[in-house]
């Protein structure tokens, strides 16, 4: 009798007629694909939370020793990271001063450049304009 029977599932279209038969065994393989994956979650949380039970002695006992080998880890992570961003910054500068040297740089060349950074470092910089009277009172920096 059960096989004879018909589902109707209403969608946004129309409705669809399904057997009962179909339900019947998609049903059955979702329980087959589902079952074991559930009996596996409910496995591994029960061997975790029994590791977890274990161990919490130990992680206890050992703790201290536990808090600064951490400490240690943390600080060669960083000190790892650190000797990589020197490493970073020193090769890009290596690159640039080849780049310089071979003449790829800018219009102005690197003897230039040097020149033109020294005449802006020699500027009169003492703004008589804006400060008046400021080198006749002998202030400044």
């Amino acid at each position: 009798m059960a096989e004879n029977r018909e589902v109707f599932i209403s969608g946004p279209d129309d409705q669809q007629h399904v057997h009962g038969k179909s339900v019947l065994c998609a049903s059955l393989v979702g329980i087959a694909i589902g079952g074991p994956l559930l009996g596996m979650m409910g496995l591994s949380f029960l061997v975790s939370v029994t590791l977890l039970i274990v161990s919490s002695p130990l992680l206890l006992l050992f703790s201290p020793i536990l808090f600064f080998a951490g400490l240690v880890l943390v600080g060669a992570v960083a000190s790892f990271s650190v000797a990589a961003l020197m490493a970073m910054t020193g090769l890009s500068t290596l690159g640039w001063v080849v780049h310089q040297v071979r003449g790829g740089g800018r219009d102005m060349g690197f003897v230039e450049g040097l020149k033109e950074w020294a005449g802006y470092l020699q500027q009169d910089t003492s703004y008589d304009n804006r400060n008046r009277g400021w080198k006749e009172q002998g202030g400044g920096i």
